[in-house]
């Protein structure tokens, strides 16, 4: 009898067995399944990643190509910039020479200001007689040329007249006493003569410049196109 209950608690428990290793089994390949699928989600990633790395490589050696072109433009543009500062360091001096030789070439040449116009009027003798204010001796024969300035070129008064004497000497005979001029300037107050030097569209612009800013000296002039204070 009791055999007999010990075969069948056996069989009982075997069968609990079975149906748990039936469970397990079932289990068993169902995480199969779920891992197999992991691994091949798991491969994908992978060759996305080795994907991304090439790609990641590829962008690298882009962006150093890029950088090297970078540098490369900078020098160039900081070689384009030297060589724009010397360009414009030589044509400001080609300028200026252009200009002092402008200038070089009116040293004999005084402009009178404050001569009444009148037509048919020889301008010789007018500064023969602006000479005569000033105790010099002058002759038609001294005087090279003489001429008007267009009246647009003068923003009022009479048109400047400007002589070109024969030597240098003339010249500074005429200019250094011009000072004479204000005594004439005292018996006519409303006839003001000036005399000073024909000077270029960039000496003249410096020199109103200078004028309009002020100074601390109540007269300024200019001698051979050069500022004087």
């Amino acid at each position: 009898m009791r055999l007999r209950s010990m075969t069948a608690a056996t069989k009982v428990d075997v069968k609990n067995i079975n149906v748990k290793l039936d469970k397990m089994s079932k289990t068993l390949v169902e995480n199969s399944s779920t891992l197999v699928q992991l691994i091949e989600e798991m491969w994908e990633i992978r060759k996305s990643q080795q994907c991304l790395s090439v790609q990641y490589e590829e962008m690298k050696k882009h962006l150093h190509s890029t950088d090297e072109e970078v540098k490369t433009l900078r020098i160039e543009n900081q070689d384009l910039k030297d060589h724009v500062c010397k360009l414009e360091a030589e044509s400001g001096q080609m300028q200026e020479d252009i200009n002092n030789l402008e200038q070089y070439g009116r040293r004999e040449c005084p402009a009178f200001q404050g001569l009444s116009w009148e037509e048919s009027e020889n301008t010789d003798q007018l500064v023969i007689g602006v000479s005569k204010l000033l105790q010099v001796d002058l002759s038609a024969n001294d005087i090279s040329v003489s001429h008007r300035l267009s009246p647009a070129s003068e923003s009022n008064g009479q048109p400047t007249i400007i002589a070109r004497f024969c030597s240098r000497r003339i010249r500074d005979s005429v200019f250094n006493n011009r000072h004479r001029l204000r005594a004439h300037d005292k018996d006519h107050p409303k006839a003001h003569l000036f005399i000073n030097e024909s000077l270029t569209k960039t000496n003249r612009r410096r020199f109103n410049s200078t004028n309009a800013y002020g100074s601390k000296w109540k007269t300024i002039s200019s001698s051979y196109g050069q500022r004087m204070e």
